[in-house]
C-alpha cells in the first residue's frame, strides 16, 4: 500500500519593485513663447516615508551655464496616489498609462 503525501501550495508572490528607480516619462517645452527649450522629464521612485511612497518628477540639467556636468534636478514631489495629477501638471499624463505605472512600482 501507498502512502500519499499532500503537500500544500505555494503562494505566489506579487512582482517584485524593479530595481530601476528613475523612468523616462517624455519631453514639455519651457520658456516664454518663441523662444521655447525641450525639457526631458523622468519619473522617479523616491521610497517610503512614515508608510508613504514618495514620487518625485526630475530632469537632468546644469546649474550653471557655465558649468560642465548635468545635475538631477528635482522639479516637484507627490505622494503615490498624487502621481496622475502631477502627470497632468507637466502635460505628459496622456503618454503614460496606469499599467505602465503599476509596472514602475
Amino acid at each position: 500500500m501507498t502512502n500519499i503525501v499532500n503537500f500544500p501550495q505555494k503562494e505566489k508572490h506579487p512582482a517584485p519593485m524593479p530595481r530601476q528607480r528613475v523612468f523616462s516619462i517624455g519631453f514639455s517645452y519651457v520658456g516664454p513663447m518663441l523662444c521655447q527649450d525641450v525639457q526631458k522629464l523622468y519619473l522617479k521612485r523616491k521610497g517610503k516615508k512614515h508608510g508613504d511612497r514618495w514620487w518625485a518628477m526630475i530632469t537632468y540639467g546644469k546649474y550653471d551655464e557655465d558649468d560642465c556636468r548635468k545635475y538631477s534636478l528635482e522639479l516637484e514631489e507627490c505622494l503615490e496616489n498624487d502621481v496622475p495629477d502631477m502627470l497632468d501638471m507637466f502635460d505628459v499624463g496622456n503618454e503614460v498609462t496606469f499599467l505602465e505605472l503599476e509596472d514602475m512600482g
